[in-house]
């Protein structure tokens, strides 16, 4: 069995992460929020390909950039309605340079700074957005622990 290896990113800034609303020309959960990321594809970096990846996939989506130093939060396996298999690896970024701006209006339909508060109170989070910022939450706080 093949998977699609996808990636994402949470990328924060003064306490808040950049999530953007999927477009409509999205095939999978368009119209809900989301971490910006997407596809492993050839053209990838070999060397850390899933950190090549989202940091592409970061640019490619809001027009930002995230720092060198990326953290793996957590992996996930689901099947999309047509039944393929997705791998999906999760890391936490730190905000770099340039300002959001919707780049491919099909893929990206709007870009908001928003606390981890907000998303979970949006009524357009998805189920797996919740447990995405659960775990970069639990992962926070491990991280800044004494």
């Amino acid at each position: 069995m093949r998977f699609v290896v996808n990636t994402q990113c949470a990328v924060l800034r003064d306490g808040k992460f950049l999530v953007i609303t999927r477009g409509a020309a999205v095939k999978h959960a368009s119209g809900v929020l989301g971490f910006p990321g997407g596809k492993v594809d050839s053209g990838d970096e070999p060397d850390s390909v899933l950190e090549s990846t989202v940091r592409r996939e970061v640019l490619e989506e809001t027009g930002i950039s995230i720092s060198e130093e990326i953290e793996y939060v957590r992996s996930t396996a689901f099947n999309l309605v047509d039944g393929t298999p997705v791998v999906d690896v999760l890391f936490l970024g730190n905000y770099k340079a340039g300002e959001p701006r919707i780049v491919d209006p099909g893929e990206v339909d709007g870009i908001n700074w928003m606390t981890a508060d907000e998303i979970l109170a949006h009524e357009r989070t998805p189920p797996w957005l919740v447990d995405q910022v659960g775990a970069v939450t639990r992962h926070l706080r491990r991280r800044n622990r004494p």
